[in-house]
């Protein structure tokens, strides 16, 4: 999927080029895919937490206490096998994903957690923001 994006990316681009398309039009196709591109990442960072070990073998069905650096760990080692040659930790705007508990997940009634992106701002905690989260099975 990634790879079908990118190429479509990139020939909207050339394309865009012959076109004439000035630098603003252009910047806002690429955020667009660069927002669908992290959408899915972040989904998938999300959904490998809520199914995966970490949060039932290492911390009683919470998030671990990790540090940004460790979260940044853990994506890498677990989104490797699924994109190369980026820094899966981060974003598509080269910012840091932010893993936090929550009272209420947006869109959901219960706590849990979000997985977060910055998005096309770069600025934390604003309406941009691209995230998906799942609440804490009881």
């Amino acid at each position: 999927m990634f790879a079908k994006i990118i190429g479509l990316t990139a020939i909207v681009f050339v394309l865009a080029q012959a076109a004439g398309v000035g630098e603003e039009q252009l910047k806002y196709v690429t955020d667009i895919a660069k927002i669908t591109l992290t959408q899915h990442e972040v989904n998938s960072i999300a959904h490998m937490i809520y199914t995966g070990k970490i949060l039932y073998a290492e911390n009683e069905g919470r998030l671990p206490n990790y540090s940004e650096e460790e979260w940044a760990q853990w994506i890498r080692r677990e989104m490797s096998s699924k994109v190369g040659g980026r820094d899966t930790s981060k974003d598509y705007w080269d910012i840091p994903y932010t893993i936090e508990e929550t009272d209420e997940v947006p869109g959901l009634s219960g706590s849990g957690f979000v997985v977060r992106s910055s998005g096309p701002d770069t600025r934390r905690q604003n309406e941009d923001d691209i995230l998906a989260g799942y609440e804490y099975r009881n």
